[in-house]
C-alpha cells in the first residue's frame, strides 16, 4: 500500500466567514453560531390544517439536518422497531439525502450498528457536516465510522475510529459532530490506542483529517482525564488575531486549540462532569454553559463568559461573569446584538445581557430543553423535546410568540420527540423530529439574505517558524509499502507559512524502514511494528506514527512478554491485558477491576476480511462470578458466557439485532479453544463458531452458526471481554482463508 500527499499545501481559500447564506452545512449554520442572515422567512405554520408546509417526510431522527447544494442530509436510524422480533434484524443506521425543494429521497446509505453499547433511540446522534467547497458530506456514526461522501452518495474515504484509534463508546450515545475548517475536517472523541496513545487515562482528542484525502494531519489533546463522554460541538473563531477551535471538554472544562496546528491555547475548568453544550462567541467573549456540579460551589449548572485572550490554565484569571444554579447542559448557546440566549434543561429560553450577564427575561418553551435556538430574520426558532416548535420575536425587553406548534407522534401515542435544531436555507426552515422531517416556507415570498460578515482579521504572518507538522501524522502498512511525507511550517500564531524541505529520520522502533528523500519505505518483515519517524527542518522537528503488519497468517503465544508489555500494534490493549505466567506458559490476563466491565481489544486492521481467528481462553471464578470471554471477527462477537453456561454470537449488544445462543457448560480453570470465521453467502453473513477443551481434539463440526442478512463484510479481529472475574488468553491465531 502506498500513501501520497499532494505536493505543497493546497489550503482551501474557503473560510467559514465567507460561507454562502443559502446553505446550512454545519448544525449551527454557516457561521457556526446559530445565526442565519436570511430574510422573508415564515412567521407561522401548521401541519393540520396545512399552512406554509412545503413538504414532509416520514423519515426522522434526533440530529440536526444540514442543507448543501439543494440537498438535505441527515444521519438517523432506520424505521424498524427493535421491540418487534421480525423488525429487529433490520434495525440499522443510515445516511439519508433528500431533494431540498421537493422532499424526494435521492439516496440512502444503510449500514449496521456494531460493537457499541448505544441503544437504538440514540442512534444517529451526531449531525452530519458538509463542505461548501467540494460538496462532500461527513458522517460520524455511533459505531465510530467516520466517512466522507460525495453529494451523490459515493464513499470517498472512511476510518473506523473504534478499531484504528480505540475510541471509547459510552452507553448514552454522545457522539461529536465533525467540523470543517479550511482543508481540515476535525472530529473529537477520547480513547486508548497504541504506543503513547495507549497510556491511561484517556483524554479527549481532536483528530484533524484532510477533508479531501482523509490523511490525518494532527491529533490534539488539550484537556485532562475525562469524567464521562460528551458531545460539545466545536466552533472556529478568530479572536485577538488567532484562529482557534473552542469546545467543551470531557474533563469538565472548556478548551481552545490553534485551529491549524492543534496546539493548546487555554483551558477553563467549570464542572465535575463532561461538558455537552456547544459554546458560542461574539468575537470578544466565549459563552458556554453546563448542567452538572460546579467545581467550586454546591450549585448545579452555570452560564459562563470567558475572556479568550489568555493562555494556559485561565480558570482563575479569565472568567468575565458567571450565573450559577441554572441547569443548561444540552443546547448550544446563541448570542446576537449583545443578547445571550440560553435554553435550559427545564425548557426555559433565557436572555442575558451578553457583556454583563444581567438576566433580561425568561420564556417557557416546554419542560425539557435539548434543541438549540436559531436566530433568523429578527426571529428565534427553537424546539423542545415534547414536540414543541416555537417561532418567537425577541427584544431586550421581552419575548413575543409568533407561532407555536406541538407535534404528536406519527406512529403510536404521545408527543413526537425533538432533540435536533432548526436548519435554514434558501428561504426554507427544516425541522427534524423523531418521526418526520418537515420543510416550511412561504412559496409566495422570495428568499433573501443579508451578507455574512467575514471572520475577524488574523495576525500578520511572522517570518520565524515556530511549529512544524509532518503529514500524514499516522498511517499503517501491511506487507510492504511506502509513505510520502510533507512538512508544513507555521508561525507562533499558527499561521501557515510554507512547505519546507526536511530530513526524514526513522526511529529505532522502525527497524525495517528505509528513507529516500521524502519517502519512507517499509521492507517486508515477520514482526508487528509500531514506530515513529521524525522530520527535521533546521532546529525544528515533528514526529509521525506508523504501524506495520506482516503479510500472511498471524500468531501470538506471548512467550518473552514481560511487565506490562502487549503487542505493539494492538489497539486498546495496554493495561487491559498483561503478561502473566500460568500453567507453565506466558498468557495475557485481564483482571476484573472497578468500572465498565466490557472491553474490546483490536488486533488487526478494519479492512480485513475472509480470515479465521482462534484463541485459547481460561476463566477464573471470583465471588461466585465468571467472566465472559470471546473473540471478534468482522465485527461479530463469538462469546463464551461463563455465568450463564452459554455460547453466543452477537454484534450489537443492547438489542441483539443478529444473535444466537446455545447452552454450553464452561468451567473455571479449564483451558478452552475458541474459533470463529465469517462466510459471506447470498443470504448474508454466516458466523461460524466452535469451542472445545484445549487438551482435546478439535471437533469437525461448527458448534454454533448465526446468519446476518445484513453482513459486516470486513472488520478487525479482536478480543471481547466482560470482566466479572479474571480471564486469560493465549495462542491467538489469525489465518487467511
Amino acid at each position: 500500500m502506498r500513501y501520497s500527499c499532494v505536493s505543497g499545501l493546497a489550503l482551501s481559500l474557503f473560510l467559514v466567514g465567507s460561507a454562502c447564506a443559502g446553505d446550512w452545512a454545519y448544525w449551527r449554520g454557516p457561521e457556526m453560531n446559530g445565526i442565519s442572515r436570511e430574510t422573508n422567512l415564515v412567521d407561522d405554520w401548521s401541519l393540520n390544517p396545512k399552512k406554509n408546509v412545503l413538504w414532509t417526510s416520514d423519515i426522522g431522527g434526533r440530529s440536526t439536518p444540514i442543507v448543501l447544494n439543494g440537498k438535505v442530509y441527515m444521519n438517523c436510524r432506520t424505521h424498524h422497531d427493535v421491540a418487534e422480533p421480525d423488525e429487529l434484524i433490520h434495525a440499522q443506521e443510515q445516511v439519508v439525502c433528500w431533494d431540498a425543494e421537493t422532499g424526494e429521497v435521492l439516496w440512502k446509505d444503510v449500514f449496521n450498528v456494531f460493537q457499541t453499547d448505544i441503544p437504538a433511540p440514540r442512534v444517529g446522534w451526531a449531525s452530519m457536516t458538509g463542505d461548501p467547497e467540494t460538496g462532500n458530506v461527513y458522517l460520524h456514526s455511533v459505531s465510530g465510522l467516520f466517512r466522507c461522501y460525495t453529494g451523490d452518495g459515493e464513499l470517498l474515504w472512511e476510518y473506523s475510529l473504534f478499531e484504528e484509534f480505540g475510541k471509547i463508546s459510552g452507553y448514552g450515545g454522545r457522539t461529536q459532530t465533525p467540523i470543517i475548517d479550511e482543508d481540515r475536517v476535525i472530529v473529537s472523541f477520547f480513547g486508548l490506542g497504541w504506543g503513547e496513545d495507549a497510556v491511561p487515562p484517556p483524554r479527549q482528542a481532536f483528530y484533524a483529517f484532510d477533508k479531501k484525502t482523509g490523511q490525518l494531519q494532527w491529533v490534539s489533546k488539550p484537556g485532562s482525564a475525562p469524567f464521562d463522554t460528551n458531545y460539545s460541538s466545536p466552533i472556529i473563531t478568530v479572536i485577538d488575531g488567532q484562529r482557534m477551535l473552542v469546545a467543551g471538554n470531557a474533563d469538565g472544562g472548556v478548551s481552545a486549540i490553534n485551529a491549524r496546528t492543534g496546539e493548546t491555547l487555554w483551558n477553563f475548568k467549570m464542572s465535575k462532569r463532561g461538558l455537552n453544550a456547544a459554546p458560542t462567541t461574539d468575537g470578544k467573549l466565549i459563552y458556554i454553559s453546563h448542567g452538572e456540579d460546579n467545581i467550586d460551589t454546591v450549585d448545579f449548572g452555570r452560564i459562563q463568559a470567558i475572556d479568550p485572550t489568555g493562555r494556559g490554565d485561565v480558570t482563575e484569571t479569565h472568567g468575565v461573569w458567571r450565573v450559577d444554579d441554572i441547569k443548561a447542559g444540552y443546547t448550544g448557546l446563541l448570542v446576537k446584538d449583545d443578547i445571550l440566549y440560553v435554553v435550559t434543561d427545564t425548557g426555559k429560553l433565557m436572555a442575558f445581557d451578553a457583556p454583563t450577564g444581567k438576566e433580561l427575561w425568561t420564556y417557557s418553551i416546554g419542560t425539557v430543553g435539548k434543541g438549540s435556538p436559531v436566530w433568523a430574520d429578527g426571529k428565534i426558532y427553537v424546539m423542545e423535546v415534547n414536540g414543541n416548535i416555537h417561532i418567537l420575536k425577541p427584544s431586550r425587553e421581552k419575548c413575543e410568540e409568533l407561532s407555536h406548534v406541538q407535534l404528536f407522534a406519527r406512529v403510536g401515542s404521545g408527543y413526537d420527540e425533538i432533540y435536533g435544531s432548526p436548519a435554514i436555507a434558501n428561504g426554507r426552515v427544516y425541522f427534524s423530529t423523531r418521526d418526520r422531517m418537515i420543510c416550511v416556507g412561504d412559496p409566495d415570498k422570495k428568499a433573501g439574505s443579508d451578507p455574512i460578515p467575514p471572520m475577524a482579521k488574523e495576525a500578520d504572518p511572522q517570518e520565524e517558524i515556530a511549529t512544524l507538522r509532518v503529514i500524514p501524522y499516522e498511517t499503517r502498512i501491511t506487507d510492504a509499502g511506502s509513505v510520502d511525507y510533507e512538512v508544513r511550517a507555521y508561525d507562533k500564531n499558527g499561521v501557515f507559512l510554507k512547505n519546507v524541505d526536511f530530513e526524514l529520520q526513522p526511529q529505532d522502533d522502525l527497524p525495517n524502514a528505509k528513507v529516500d528523500g521524502k519517502t519512507l519505505t517499509l521492507e517486508k518483515s515477520d514482526k508487528f511494528i509500531g514506530g515513529h519517524v521524525v522530520a527535521k527542518a533546521g532546529d525544528k522537528t515533528a514526529t509521525a506514527r506508523l504501524r506495520y503488519f506482516p503479510a500472511g497468517d498471524w500468531s501470538w503465544d506471548f512467550e518473552g512478554f514481560t511487565g506490562k508489555q502487549v503487542p505493539q500494534t494492538w489497539i486498546n490493549a495496554f493495561l487491559k491485558l498483561q503478561p502473566e505466567e500460568i500453567d507453565g506458559q506466558t498468557s495475557m490476563v485481564n483482571r476484573a477491576v472497578k468500572g465498565r466491565p466490557s472491553t474490546y481489544v483490536w488486533c488487526g486492521t478494519p479492512d480485513m476480511k475472509n480470515y479465521t481467528m482462534q484463541a485459547d481462553v481460561l476463566m477464573k471464578e471470583e465471588r461466585r462470578q465468571l467472566p465472559s470471554v470471546g473473540i471478534t471477527v468482522q465485527r461479530y462477537n463469538f462469546i463464551m458466557k461463563g455465568n450463564f453456561g452459554k455460547l453466543m454470537v452477537q454484534s450489537w449488544a443492547p438489542h441483539l439485532r443478529m444473535a444466537k445462543e446455545m447452552k454450553y457448560r464452561s468451567d473455571p480453570d479449564v483451558w478452552y479453544t475458541m474459533k470463529c470465521k465469517v462466510e459471506i453467502r447470498d443470504d448474508g453473513a454466516h458466523v461460524l463458531g466452535k469451542v472445545w477443551k484445549r487438551d482435546e481434539d478439535e471437533p469437525e463440526e461448527w458448534t454454533i452458526e448465526a446468519v446476518d442478512p445484513h453482513p459486516n463484510e470486513n472488520g478487525s479481529p479482536g478480543i471481547y471481554i466482560y470482566a466479572m472475574a479474571n480471564s486469560y488468553y493465549d495462542n491467538i491465531r489469525i489465518t487467511q482463508d
